[in-house]
């Protein structure tokens, strides 16, 4: 097939990243756009030289398309894709890609459905160093993982809270910094891990911002296997700066802004068992893992789209499905939910409950709104 025909379905902010991203791949062609503002729609529409909608049922009907591209508030995510699906489209959607698990769920139902492909963004998968990370913990450089740990920092200010009114609320985005700034931090943590908790503790506040929803969450991690972790996500510490830390039997890797690499002489389980020295430890040697770039290298958005765009043209499964997109949602839901409950849930969580508890501290913000007191102290 040619080029992939594409529209972008909101315009503003990420909207604007999509659209750039089409134009400079050469396997995308933007054919579209869709914004429920009108004034935003004309004047996007004749920047870029192509039809503009405000409704999307219209461009579904009216427009020649392949896919389409979701990069709207996160609430609006589910209904966009099933519609697309229904017209016959595959469908990249900005991360979340949905606000509850159950959303996502019927997501992927849709697309299954009618034979169509579900995308995510995730774009930090195609950075070399994240690639490399994975590729040594999958080939057994570091043995069976023991513990993980996340820190992501991703400070906020409460003018940027305030710069749209969606932002910082249940009604507008569904949850703070596990559902807006922190999802690629969870997205690689379990991606370059292998494997996802069981089994969580969960403790999400609002600490620093005028908002609604979280802008602190912790999580004390169980694996299947035995191992345990710990998660720091906020808004409220600077400067940003995730880290990544992954300790096996054999070794340790360190991810930050390079890799390092620990490796043990003998695994900690064999030399426990064999050693009868009092304090002894096997011995460590670390590295530096140097990471080549290659010559030509699409970083960003521009990434997903040669990537996408591929995938459509050669029916393979893109970079990250929406299977795959479901179980960093998940762990942020359940973040959330172990939160409210205060205490410990199983991953994988209830659907409906969690549906129910979001509609909730919706309903509950909106009542707060209208008495004038929408600051939450802790959630």
């Amino acid at each position: 097939m040619g080029a992939v025909r594409l529209a972008v379905v909101g315009t503003k902010g990420i909207g604007r990243k999509h659209i750039e991203a089409i134009n400079a791949v050469p396997g995308c062609e933007l054919v579209a756009i869709c914004d429920v503002d009108a004034d935003e729609a004309k004047a996007c529409g004749g920047e870029f030289s192509v039809p503009c909608y405000v409704e999307l049922d219209q461009m579904l009907a009216k427009e020649h398309l392949d896919a389409i591209a979701i990069a709207t508030p996160h609430w609006y995510h589910p209904s966009i894709a099933i519609k697309a699906f229904g017209a016959g489209l595959n469908v990249l959607t900005e991360k979340p890609m949905a606000v509850t698990v159950e959303d996502a769920e019927k997501m992927i139902e849709a697309s299954h459905k009618h034979s169509k492909m579900l995308a995510v963004v995730f774009q930090q998968r195609a950075v070399p160093m994240n690639i490399k990370a994975r590729e040594l913990i999958e080939s057994g450089a570091i043995g069976e993982i023991q513990r993980t740990l996340l820190v992501a920092p991703w400070f906020r200010t409460n003018a940027y809270y305030s710069s749209g009114s969606w932002r910082g609320t249940w009604k507008g985005e569904g949850g703070g910094v596990l559902l807006n700034q922190a999802p690629h931090s969870l997205d690689l943590f379990l991606w370059i891990s292998g494997i996802r908790p069981s089994r969580l503790y969960g403790k999400a506040e609002t600490v620093q911002h005028r908002i609604e929803v979280e802008d602190r969450a912790t999580a004390l991690l169980e694996y299947e296997n035995g191992a345990t972790g710990y998660l720091y996500a906020s808004t409220v510490e600077a400067p940003d700066n995730v880290r990544m830390e992954f300790a096996g039997d054999k070794g340790r890797l360190l991810l930050g802004d390079k890799i390092e690499l620990c490796r043990l002489e003998v695994s900690s389980k064999e030399y426990n068992e064999t050693t009868d020295e009092i304090w002894g430890s096997p011995k460590a040697a670390w590295e530096t893992i140097e990471v080549p770039v290659p010559d030509r290298l699409r970083q960003g958005h521009e990434a997903v789209y040669e990537d996408f765009a591929d995938a459509v043209s050669n029916g393979r499964r893109p970079m990250v499905t929406g299977e795959e997109g479901l179980r960093s949602l998940e762990l942020a839901n359940a973040i959330t939910l172990s939160s409210q409950r205060n205490e410990s849930v199983d991953i994988p969580i209830p659907r409906k409950a969690y549906s129910e508890l979001v509609a909730l501290l919706a309903g509950r913000a909106s009542r707060r709104r209208r008495r004038g007191t929408a600051k939450t102290k802790r959630m």
